[in-house]
């Protein structure tokens, strides 16, 4: 079957089942408690990687996910993920409970969305304001690991094409030295099957890597340029 087709039967399949989704659950989702939009996340992930290993045949593999598991098991940390396309902002839910994820205000205003992130306990960060933007992460990061949750944050700040050089942008920085806690690298090659503003969806298996953990105690140049060496690994 063409990749054109895939992608077309994926789109018609996917988008609209969600949406009825998250309108059905949306009156239970009005109440204060995450619980609802957590099992709404995981839902639709569960849901994301069914439809694109059947009808696009997009598969995925989590790799050292062990690195992760011990570095949680003695502190809250900052996943630090390059960001490629929509497949991780949809997969993170489905394997960390407790995450606060660091998203652009504009989405925690869209309608049924919008509510969902916030009862998910996301960040949003009005990204013209580069001041406020830091006062708010900064903020927000400490009551999330006050809290209990993990934060992840995709610090090229929207996605970029698999053949750009990615830039990284300070907000992580900040966050790893004023909370003072370990930073997970992990990187994603999802744009090579999931192509950003494009429809199109082509066969393989996305990866998902997490790399040795960035320990406090750098200043910003040896933390950029640790980070940036472990996700070119």
């Amino acid at each position: 079957m063409p990749h054109v087709l895939r992608s077309l039967i994926f789109n018609a399949v996917f988008w609209p089942t969600i949406a009825v989704y998250m309108i059905l659950l949306y009156p239970l989702a009005l109440r204060p408690s995450r619980a609802v939009a957590l099992h709404v996340s995981r839902t639709l992930a569960k849901w994301l990687t069914f439809c694109l290993k059947h009808i696009t045949k997009i598969n995925y593999e989590i790799k050292n996910w062990n690195l992760l598991e011990e570095v949680t098991k003695q502190s809250r940390v900052i996943i630090g993920c390059n960001h490629q396309s929509s497949w991780e902002t949809f997969i993170f839910p489905m394997l960390l409970d407790d995450l606060s994820i660091i998203i652009k205000r504009e989405l925690s205003s869209v309608p049924i969305a919008g509510l969902y992130c916030r009862r998910l306990g996301c960040i949003p960060i009005d990204r013209a304001s580069p001041i406020l933007a830091i006062k708010s992460l900064l903020k927000f990061g400490r009551i999330a690991i006050d809290g209990g949750n993990n934060i992840l944050i995709f610090p090229n700040g929207t996605r970029s094409s698999v053949d750009e050089e990615t830039e990284y942008k300070s907000g992580i920085f900040a966050l790893y030295k004023t909370l003072n806690i370990p930073v997970i690298p992990a990187g994603v090659n999802s744009g090579q099957f999931w192509p950003r503003r494009s429809f199109l969806k082509f066969p393989g298996t996305i990866t998902l890597t997490f790399y040795e953990p960035i320990l406090p105690g750098l200043d910003k140049d040896e933390f950029m340029a640790a980070f940036k060496d472990r996700l070119k690994n």
